[in-house]
C-alpha cells in the first residue's frame, strides 16, 4: 500500500466532505450526486453522510461486476473519508446570512469540492464511485465522458428532486462549471509541482 497516495486519497476526500458540507449549510441548492444524497437520506430518515455510504456501496458494487479495475483502494476510502467530515460539519446552518454572503458561500463550497476531487484524482488510486460507473459506462456504450457525466448528472439531479431536495442555482452552478473547476485545480497542483510528491508511476 502507498502512503503516500493514501495521504492523498484521504486529504482529497476529506477537502470534498468540507465542501460539501458548506453547499448543504448554504442551501442554495448542491451538486447533483450531494442531491441525490439529500434525497435519500430525506427518504430513509439517515444523515447525508450515510446515504452517501449507502449509495456508493451499491455503486462500488455494480462496478465490481462490471468493470472491477475501476475499484482500488481509495474507492473505499473517498466515500467513508467524505461521510465523517460531511456528517460532522452537519451543524452548519448559513440561513441567518444575508443572500449574497450565502451565494458566495455557496461558490466557495464548490471551489473546495473542485480541489478536493482534484487533489483525490492526482492520487490515482482508484476511481470514486460515481466516476467510476460514469467511466464503466463510456467503455461500453462507447461515448465520450463529458456526455455520460452530464446525463448522469441531469439524472441524479432529477431523482433527487423526485426524493425530496430542493434543487436551486447551485444545482445548475455545479452541472455546468464543476468539470471546468477540477480541470483548472489539477492544472494548478500540476504546474506547482505538487503531483511530484507522488511516486512516478513505474
Amino acid at each position: 500500500m502507498n502512503l503516500k497516495k493514501l495521504l492523498f486519497v484521504v486529504l482529497g476526500s476529506a477537502i470534498m466532505g468540507i465542501g460539501i458540507a458548506v453547499t448543504i449549510a448554504a442551501d442554495l441548492g448542491s451538486d447533483p450526486m450531494t442531491l441525490f444524497w439529500i434525497g435519500i437520506a430525506d427518504q430513509l430518515h439517515i444523515s447525508v453522510g450515510e446515504a452517501n455510504l449507502l449509495v456508493c456501496a451499491i455503486l462500488l458494487t455494480i462496478v465490481f461486476f462490471l468493470d472491477r479495475h475501476q475499484i482500488h483502494v481509495g474507492s473505499i476510502l473517498n466515500p467513508i473519508v467524505i461521510a465523517l467530515v460531511t456528517d460532522q460539519l452537519a451543524f452548519l446552518d448559513l440561513h441567518a446570512l444575508p443572500f449574497a454572503a450565502r451565494v458566495a458561500l455557496m461558490v466557495a463550497g464548490f471551489a473546495i469540492l473542485a480541489l478536493g476531487i482534484a487533489v483525490y484524482a492526482l492520487a490515482d488510486y482508484g476511481k470514486g464511485a460515481y466516476e467510476a460507473v460514469v467511466f464503466t459506462i463510456c467503455e461500453r456504450a462507447h461515448t465520450s465522458v463529458g456526455i455520460i457525466r452530464t446525463l448522469c448528472d441531469i439524472m441524479l439531479a432529477i431523482l433527487g428532486v423526485l426524493l425530496g431536495a430542493q434543487a436551486a442555482i447551485g444545482t445548475l452552478l455545479a452541472i455546468l462549471c464543476m468539470g471546468s473547476g477540477i480541470t483548472l485545480f489539477l492544472r494548478l497542483l500540476t504546474t506547482t509541482g505538487i503531483h511530484k510528491l507522488l511516486p512516478a508511476e513505474s
